[in-house]
């Protein structure tokens, strides 16, 4: 009886203990590549009769974006995936729309900032950004602005979402 007593008192431990895997053992120092550029409800951009989430699916604009973060609380890019990307809703019907895409051909875009960790949240220049595991979230609310078909007037936003893998 004891020893039943003793092995009901031991499983609980044993399942919490392989259940506890938290976000702390990842760090955020490190090299993060761009790897999506989501939008919600995504776009057919190319034409291919496949709409996608992932505007870098869609656009031939070469990606070499990268995060460095740094363990002295700096976090640099040295190249920056800034395409143009022009959007308009045709006559006025829902998800049917015009492109203007515009590759970044003219120059390197380079920046460095501090960051802040706390848990998996990091400040990043005043944005925040989430880390789950080896990603990095950030998320600009209204950042994709859609136009009307004369490109005058701003009629309607989606957010854009970054994400970031650890390399």
């Amino acid at each position: 009886m004891k020893r039943i007593v003793c092995m009901l008192c031991f499983v609980p431990f044993l399942l919490l203990s392989c259940f506890n895997d938290t976000d702390d053992d990842y760090t955020i120092e490190g090299v993060w590549k761009l790897t999506d550029w989501n939008v919600a409800d995504g776009f057919d951009i190319n034409n291919d009769g496949i709409v996608n989430t992932n505007i870098l699916n869609e656009i031939d604009c070469p990606n070499n974006e990268t995060l460095v973060f740094e363990s002295t609380g700096v976090v640099s890019s040295n190249e920056t995936f800034n395409p143009t990307i022009e959007i308009a809703l045709q006559n006025g019907i829902l998800n049917s729309y015009a492109f203007n895409v515009v590759c970044d051909e003219e120059g390197i875009i380079s920046f460095a900032t501090t960051y802040i960790k706390n848990g998996n949240v990091i400040l990043i220049d005043n944005g925040i950004a989430n880390m789950n595991r080896n990603q990095l979230i950030r998320v600009f609310i209204d950042a994709i602005k859609i136009y009307n078909e004369d490109f005058t007037e701003v009629v309607a936003t989606k957010d854009l979402t970054l994400v970031y893998t650890k390399q």
